[in-house]
C-alpha cells in the first residue's frame, strides 16, 4: 500500500514538473508595477455575465478560454457560453483565448490529437468570427506532456498551466504559472498575500477560475469572493490586463503579432452564425509533400475562389524541401496549415477532413489549380436547397507548366450520370475524374468513410467510387473548371516498377469489381469488369504472376477469361528477341524519357512566358471568357 502511495506520489511530481523542464521560451520580465490578470477556464455563461460584469465595474477586462465544441453544454463546470456571448464578451473589452476544441486533458491526450483539436478550434472560431483570432492557451485539466508543449507553441504568444503561484524573473511563455482562486475561496486572505508577494516582487500574478456563481461548483467561486479578490488586486496599485495586454506591456517576443485591429473587436461586431445556416461552408483540403514549386500557385487558386465561405486546410506529409516554409507564408483567418510526420497520402488526406468544419469538401493536390469559380459554379447549381447526396462534378484539363495549355477533352464521363451508370463508364472504357473535379457534401463525405491508406495508388480512384455508391448520382456542372497538373511518371498513379503499387492497384480493380456489381449484377456489368481488367493486366504482366492469377480466376468466376495483355507494335521484336519483360521495361523507359522531354520543353516555354508577365495561376477574367482556356 506504502510503495503504491509513493509511486503515485512521484508519477504525479512527474506530470508536474515533466513540461516545465523541456520546451522553453524563456523571457525576463521586470515592468516597472506588478502585473495582475484575471482568466476564466472553459469560458462557463456565468464567468463572462457575473465575473466579466464585475471586472467590467472597475474599467478592467478578463481572459477567457474557450473549447468551442462545448459552446452551450452542460459541464462539470456550469453551463458554457453560447454564440451570442461572443459579441458581448468583445463587445466589452475582453479577451478570448483558446483551450482546444474538444476540452483535451493535456496530459492524458496524446500531441498529436491535442494540436489537431486546436487547430479544429481555431478554424472553428474563423467560422464564428472572422476578425477574432486565438493569440493565448490555456492548458485544460493537466500540465501538459513535453511533446505537447514543443508541439502546440508555436501557435500562441503565451501557453498557461497553473501552479499557485506568481511569475517573476525568467518566466517561461509556453507554460506560464497561474493561481485558481476555487482552491482558496475560503480563504481571501491566502489570496491576498499572494497579491502583496506580487507587488514587493513585480511579478506578474494570473488568477485563473471557471464559473462565478452564487452556487458555485468544485471549479468557481462566489460572485462576492471574485470581487473582494479583484478589489483588492486594484487597491494594490498592479497594472491589471488580459494575458495578451500584459505581455504586450512586457514586450514579449512575438507581441508584434499582435495587429491593431485584433487588439479589441468593434461594438457593432455580430457572430457570424445565420450566414452559416443559408451560406454553406466549403473546406478547400491540401494534402502536401515536398510540392515546393507549386503550393504557393495552388493556394493562390484557392485563396481566389469567388465563393467567399471557405476554410483552406493544408497539411504538410513531413516534406522534406521547403513546402512547409511557403505555405505557412499563407497562413491566415481562412489558411491552416498543420505538419505531420510522413504517412502517405491518404493519411494526409485523413488527417485534413478530420481537421475542418465545412457542409462541402473541396479536394485539391498540391500541385493543380482552380478556376476562381469553380465552387461558386457549382453550388450555385444546387442552389439554397439542393440534394445534399447529390456529387458534383466538374471539367478539367491537363498541363505540366502553362495552365493556359490545358487540354479539356471531355468524356462520357462529364454528364449527370446513376451511380451504377458512373462507375459502368469508367471501368467499361477506362476512364476517370481527376480529384479535383468533385464537391462533396460532408453527409457523402462521412457515409463513404475514410480514404484506404493501403491505397499507394488509385486511392482517389477506389474513394471516390465509394462516394458515388452513397450518392443520388453525380452532377456535371460544365464551365466549372480544374488545372490537373501532370508529370505522369512522377505522379501518385504512374506504378512504374513498385510491387507494392502493383498490389495496391490490384486491390483498387478488385473493390472496383465488387463496388459495381453491388450495384447491379448483369451482363452488361460483368462485361465492364472484365475490360476493365483486360486492359490493366499490362501492369502486372509478366512480373506478377501471382496477381494475373488472381484476375484470371476473377475473370473466370465473372464468365469470361483473360487474353495476354497487348503491347504495340513498336516493342513486339524486342519481345520476341528477348523477352516480355525486357521489352516492357523498354516500353517504359522510353515513354519516361518521351515524357521528360514534353516537360523541359514545356517549362522553357512558362520561363519564358513568365518573364513576359503571363500568370501562373488563371485569372477569372480568362477562367470565364470561354468554355476552353486560350492555348
Amino acid at each position: 500500500m506504502g510503495n503504491r502511495s509513493l509511486w503515485s506520489r512521484l508519477a504525479g511530481y512527474y506530470r508536474r514538473r515533466a513540461a516545465s523542464l523541456v520546451f522553453r521560451r524563456s523571457f525576463l520580465i521586470s515592468p516597472q508595477q506588478p502585473l495582475i490578470s484575471f482568466t476564466f477556464d472553459d469560458f462557463p455563461r456565468s464567468a463572462l455575465v457575473a465575473g466579466g460584469a464585475i471586472l467590467n465595474r472597475f474599467g478592467l477586462a478578463g481572459t477567457f478560454y474557450a473549447a468551442l465544441n462545448l459552446v452551450g453544454k452542460e459541464t462539470a463546470s456550469g453551463q458554457i457560453f453560447c454564440l451570442d456571448d461572443l459579441t458581448t464578451l468583445f463587445e466589452q473589452g475582453h479577451e478570448l483565448g483558446c483551450h482546444t476544441f474538444s476540452h483535451c486533458d493535456s496530459w492524458n491526450t496524446d500531441p498529436r490529437t491535442f494540436e489537431d483539436s486546436i487547430a479544429k478550434n481555431r478554424a472553428a472560431l474563423k467560422g464564428i468570427l472572422p476578425d477574432a483570432e486565438f493569440m493565448s492557451f490555456s492548458y485544460p485539466i493537466e500540465m501538459p506532456r513535453p511533446l505537447t508543449k514543443g508541439r502546440i507553441a508555436p501557435y500562441f504568444l503565451s501557453c498557461r498551466g497553473g501552479g499557485q503561484t506568481i511569475n517573476t524573473g525568467r518566466i517561461d511563455l509556453n507554460q506560464l504559472s497561474a493561481y485558481f482562486l476555487e482552491k482558496s475561496r475560503d480563504n481571501i486572505q491566502a489570496v491576498k498575500d499572494l497579491i502583496d508577494r506580487n507587488q514587493q516582487e513585480r511579478g506578474w500574478l494570473i488568477f485563473a477560475t471557471h464559473d462565478i456563481s452564487d452556487s458555485p461548483t468544485q471549479f468557481g467561486c462566489t460572485p462576492e469572493f471574485f470581487e473582494h479578490v479583484v478589489r483588492y488586486a486594484v487597491s494594490s496599485g498592479a497594472h491589471i490586463l488580459p494575458v495578451v495586454k500584459a505581455i504586450e506591456a512586457l514586450g514579449a517576443p512575438g507581441c508584434e503579432r499582435v495587429r491593431p485591429s485584433r487588439r479589441l473587436i468593434q461594438a457593432g461586431v455580430r457572430v457570424n452564425r445565420k450566414s452559416t445556416k443559408t451560406t454553406p461552408l466549403v473546406s478547400i483540403l491540401i494534402p502536401a509533400f515536398n510540392a515546393q514549386e507549386w503550393i504557393a500557385d495552388t493556394l493562390r487558386s484557392a485563396i481566389a475562389q469567388t465563393w467567399e465561405r471557405k476554410e483552406i486546410i493544408v497539411v504538410d506529409d513531413g516534406s522534406t524541401d521547403r513546402t512547409l516554409a511557403i505555405a505557412r507564408q499563407f497562413e491566415s483567418d481562412c489558411v491552416c496549415i498543420v505538419t505531420h510526420k510522413n504517412q502517405g497520402a491518404a493519411s494526409t488526406r485523413n488527417r485534413a477532413f478530420s481537421l475542418c468544419r465545412g457542409d462541402y469538401i473541396q479536394w485539391l493536390d498540391a500541385d493543380d489549380l482552380l478556376a476562381p469559380d469553380k465552387i461558386a459554379r457549382q453550388l450555385a447549381v444546387l442552389g439554397q436547397n439542393g440534394d445534399r447526396k447529390t456529387l458534383l462534378s466538374s471539367e478539367f484539363g491537363q498541363f505540366m507548366y502553362q495552365w493556359q495549355r490545358a487540354h479539356f477533352v471531355r468524356t462520357c464521363l462529364w454528364e449527370d450520370l446513376s451511380p451504377v451508370e458512373w462507375i459502368l463508364r469508367k471501368m467499361g472504357q477506362n476512364l476517370y475524374m481527376q480529384t479535383a473535379t468533385w464537391l462533396v457534401s460532408r453527409e457523402l463525405s462521412e457515409a463513404a468513410g475514410p480514404w484506404d491508406t493501403r491505397m499507394l495508388s488509385d486511392d482517389d480512384g477506389e474513394y471516390f467510387c465509394r462516394v458515388i455508391l452513397k450518392s443520388s448520382g453525380t452532377r456535371f456542372v460544365s464551365g466549372a473548371k480544374v488545372y490537373y497538373r501532370s508529370f505522369r511518371s512522377g505522379s501518385l498513379a504512374y506504378l512504374g516498377r513498385s510491387h507494392l503499387k502493383f498490389e495496391a492497384f490490384w486491390l483498387s480493380m478488385h473493390l472496383h469489381t465488387r463496388y459495381l456489381l453491388s450495384l447491379e449484377d448483369t451482363a452488361r456489368t460483368r462485361e465492364a469488369c472484365l475490360l476493365y481488367m483486360q486492359r490493366n493486366m499490362i501492369h502486372f504482366y509478366p512480373e506478377r504472376a501471382d496477381i494475373v492469377r488472381q484476375a484470371e480466376q476473377l475473370a473466370r468466376d465473372l464468365g469470361g477469361e483473360l487474353r495476354p495483355p497487348y503491347l504495340s507494335w513498336k516493342y513486339s521484336w524486342i519481345r520476341r528477341a528477348f523477352g516480355w519483360t525486357i521489352a516492357k521495361n523498354t516500353a517504359l523507359e522510353m515513354r519516361k524519357i518521351k515524357w521528360s522531354l514534353e516537360k523541359s520543353l514545356d517549362k522553357r516555354i512558362f520561363q519564358v512566358r513568365n518573364r513576359n508577365g503571363r500568370s501562373a495561376i488563371p485569372y477569372t477574367r480568362v477562367a470565364l471568357s470561354s468554355d476552353t482556356p486560350p492555348r
